[in-house]
């Protein structure tokens, strides 16, 4: 009996069914290209999944809102030049650092602000602010890159080994075990899931929908600056174009972990497992000699078969 319990709460937490799909596309790969399952090549899929699961873990607080933020790509790029110049001109990766959060914030509070007030649609805001952000990072920069050289301890976050490791599997990690406490054990992160289920409902209740608006989108474009840090630190360097359609990986990653794009059901793990199955799928994609082209393809088929599972789920639930 007490084996069934647990058997039973194992399969209660929410996004932990998402290692299926996983345990299948890996085993599908090896089969093709044996030489995936190299430790090398595994701990490359890690170092890869790091930047899209900080992404999608900010991505999943407003998905949980019933909402969408399209700017987490130029928000990256914006982050990585302000890091890059602010190192450049300091020479204290902290200030880099710091400066980062303080933009992606920033431009998460605006959007959050914009959606939360003005009512304006999340798609709308999100991608204006995904060109404004994109063509502010362009012009910072003059369409050039901005390299981060000779600062060991800054490149050690994106590219170091801890246990053997890569370092940036224990970032995001850190920032999933994080973001997921917050929302099962506050109440601010209960709040979350209620705007997500039904916004009326939840204001009559008493939660204030408009700050719990700003607080998702603000914390999704500071997990993106995080990602930015992590990106930044592995690529030395900060291209004003970087980033481009990591919104839509973020997005993929956090659906096929089983948040719902209709808001109030998701968590964080699921957000976390498909991100590293979108890593894997990259990488499996590379080592079968498929065209880059080919995996734009197959992004945007998981977002839409993941889609289009979870409204066949919710109808069937109702017709219970």
């Amino acid at each position: 009996m007490k084996n069934k319990d647990i058997f039973h709460r194992i399969r209660r937490v929410q996004g932990l069914n998402a290692l299926v799909p996983l345990i299948v596309i890996v085993i599908f790969i090896s089969i093709l290209r044996p030489s995936f399952l190299t430790g090398d090549n595994i701990m490359n899929v890690f170092r890869q999944a790091s930047v899209y699961a900080i992404m999608a873990t900010g991505m999943t607080f407003v998905l949980l809102t019933g909402g969408v933020d399209l700017s987490q790509g130029s928000v990256l790029a914006l982050c990585c030049v302000t890091c890059a110049l602010s190192i450049g001109a300091t020479e204290n990766m902290w200030v880099g650092i710091i400066v980062a959060i303080f933009t992606g914030g920033v431009i998460g509070l605006l959007n959050g602000v914009v959606i939360a007030y003005m009512k304006l649609p999340p798609f709308i805001m999100t991608l204006g602010s995904m060109y404004m952000v994109r063509g502010l990072a362009l012009w910072v920069t003059n369409s050039t890159q901005v390299s981060v050289k000779g600062y060991s301890v800054f490149t050690f976050i994106g590219q170091g080994f801890l246990f053997g490791i890569p370092f940036p599997v224990f970032v995001f990690i850190i920032i999933g075990a994080v973001a997921a406490l917050f929302l099962t054990y506050f109440a601010t992160g209960r709040c979350i899931f209620a705007v997500g289920s039904n916004k009326e409902s939840a204001r009559l209740s008493g939660v204030k929908v408009e700050k719990i608006l700003v607080l998702v989108y603000t914390l999704s474009a500071i997990c993106v600056s995080l990602a930015a840090v992590v990106y930044l630190s592995r690529l030395t360097a900060a291209q004003p174009t970087a980033g481009e359609s990591y919104e839509m990986e973020a997005i993929a990653a956090a659906v096929v972990g089983g948040t719902s794009q209709a808001g109030g059901e998701g968590g964080i793990l699921g957000s976390l497992i498909g991100a590293v199955i979108i890593a894997v799928i990259r990488n499996g994609l590379v080592l079968l000699g498929v065209g880059s082209y080919f995996t734009k393809i197959v992004v945007g088929l998981i977002i839409v078969l993941a889609v289009a599972l979870d409204v066949t789920r919710r109808r069937l639930a109702v017709n219970k």
